[in-house]
């Protein structure tokens, strides 16, 4: 994922879950969900009415997941061993990744 057209997505804090929903489904994109934890992490869509929707989870050690998504469909994302959320991530028009420490 060097790819310098794959803009790296900074999270938003955790506290901010409450006000994130999805908007609209007009404006496809693509994230790259990628691990370098040791555990695994969950992947949870925020729907219309800001409620998570599962999506799976993304192996720990490097394991990457393609996501595709819309501009403003939220994400987050959780670590599985604690349940820790990890932060919030709103995907851009361009193809973007998300990095996992």
């Amino acid at each position: 994922m060097q790819d310098p057209s794959v803009y790296l997505i900074q999270p938003i804090h955790p506290d901010n879950e409450r006000g994130s929903k999805s908007v609209s489904s007009d404006r496809p994109t693509k994230v790259y969900f990628i691990n370098n934890r040791a555990s695994a992490v969950h992947l949870w869509w925020l729907n219309y009415e800001g409620e998570r929707v599962s999506y799976g989870t993304v192996a720990g050690n490097g394991d990457v997941k393609e996501m595709n998504t819309y501009v403003t469909h939220p994400w987050v994302v959780i670590d599985e061993s604690t349940d820790e959320v990890l932060g919030i991530y709103h995907p851009g028009a361009r193809t973007g990744r998300v990095v996992l420490f």
